[in-house]
């Protein structure tokens, strides 16, 4: 066996950072490697902000982060804040871009984020073994032996930032949580999260491809759970888009708790019921040699129109001066409060991010470090806590590898 001071399970940025940090900060001699089961680093984080790398948000309120214990991530985020973040990228030679309060770097390409941090990585003497996948964690009295399918290795500390099952295919398969399990770690069950619902109600071939802005209410055996506006996509299997991704984690908690799990799209929620309906009577009255689709499409996309006719039961070519009250009632409530079953989400191949993992009352805030193994850190995904859309799960990673970095460098 090889014998390393640290060994960093995961070459993502949680990964990355606890191994610079470690470096940086250690005041003696001290080796680290990181293992990373796939043949390079950063693979997922390429992937992030659809390849823009979103890593931080100027907005921080009580729907940025959820989990069992959301507070954990405010403590987190609220030491680690976004000027950090801005600085630290700095340092390592990345300017960042604010677009209405989203950070990424300036060159709006996620690889510049990972090419430095590997830069820098290099400089500092970290090694990194791809195509190494570790099977195990084994607690001596000294330290630990890290399995892997090729070697062994022998750790005084180990920081485990394996990720969740998100973008399984990128690399997080989930291993860390089985690891961290046999440890005696307790595991909420993890489910997709930021992820597209499939979803049944109405004729989504009719109107896939249609963006909507809209918002989107989220109801669990009838119990309004939550909500959120922004821009709608419908695809041919159902509902996808920011507002959606918000509202997911949300609905893979309660599908998996066999509740009835529904969405209300409110395409106009500027207008409410009764203000709808007079405005639709009003420029119906002004203009009655249209068509009632040719009127809808003042207000919506033409294929979501047709959509919300077709389950109305309203033929799109009726001619407004024909329209009865209650076909207009009716429409009206296809504009507000249009239906859909959710009957389950992409799953873990899509979803960007995990909700759920490991308990966050098993790790110290301040250190990362597990309550229940000296020298075991855990980062990033592997907790029990996930993120809205916008920077905030990577700052949560980045801000949990720094802390993890920093305690681990310490001497003891």
């Amino acid at each position: 066996m090889s014998k390393e001071h640290v060994i960093i399970i995961g070459a993502g940025p949680a990964g990355m950072i606890s191994a610079m940090k470690c470096a940086e900060n250690s005041t003696f001699e001290k080796k680290i490697t990181i293992l990373e089961h796939k043949s390079k680093p950063a693979a997922k984080l390429l992937a992030t902000g659809n390849g823009r790398c979103n890593f931080s948000n100027d907005v921080l309120d009580e729907e940025s982060y959820r989990g069992n214990n959301p507070s954990f991530a405010y403590e987190i985020v609220n030491r680690i804040t976004t000027k950090e973040i801005l600085d630290f990228m700095e340092t390592i030679g990345i300017i960042s871009c604010d677009i209405n309060g989203y950070y990424y770097p300036r060159s709006m390409q996620a690889s510049t984020v990972a090419d430095c941090l590997l830069s820098r990585l290099n400089a500092l003497g970290v090694v990194i073994h791809c195509d190494t996948h570790v099977i195990a964690i084994k607690k001596e009295d000294k330290g630990y032996i890290v399995k892997t399918d090729s070697n062994n290795y022998y750790a005084d500390k180990v920081i485990v930032a394996a990720g969740g099952k998100s973008y399984n295919k990128l690399g997080s398969d989930g291993s860390g949580f089985e690891i961290l399990k046999e440890l005696g770690h307790s595991i909420i069950k993890p489910l997709p999260g930021l992820i597209s619902l499939i979803a049944k109600g109405i004729d989504f071939k009719l109107c896939q491809g249609v963006r909507a802005k809209g918002t989107v209410s989220l109801l669990a055996d009838n119990e309004l759970i939550t909500s959120a506006f922004g821009e709608i996509q419908y695809t041919d299997y159902g509902i996808s888009g920011i507002p959606v991704f918000q509202v997911s984690r949300y609905a893979s908690k309660a599908l998996d708790n066999k509740k009835k799990v529904t969405a209300i799209i409110d395409s106009l929620p500027e207008y409410n019921y009764n203000e709808l309906l007079e405005l639709l009577k009003s420029i119906g009255n002004d203009n009655p040699h249209k068509k009632i689709v040719e009127l809808l499409n003042g207000f919506i996309p033409l294929k979501l129109s047709l959509t919300i006719l077709k389950n109305c039961g309203v033929d799109s070519n009726t001619k407004v001066n024909k329209l009865e009250s209650a076909d207009y009632m009716n429409i009206c409530s296809g504009l507000k409060k249009q239906s859909l079953i959710i009957t389950s989400s992409s799953g873990f191949d899509k979803a960007q991010v995990t909700a759920g993992g490991v308990s966050t009352n098993e790790v110290n805030p301040n250190t990362m470090e597990s309550v229940l193994h000296k020298g075991l850190y855990v980062v990033g995904e592997l907790l029990d806590i996930d993120g809205n859309c916008g920077g905030y799960n990577i700052h949560f990673a980045i801000a949990t590898g720094m802390i993890a970095g920093m305690s681990a460098s310490e001497e003891r």
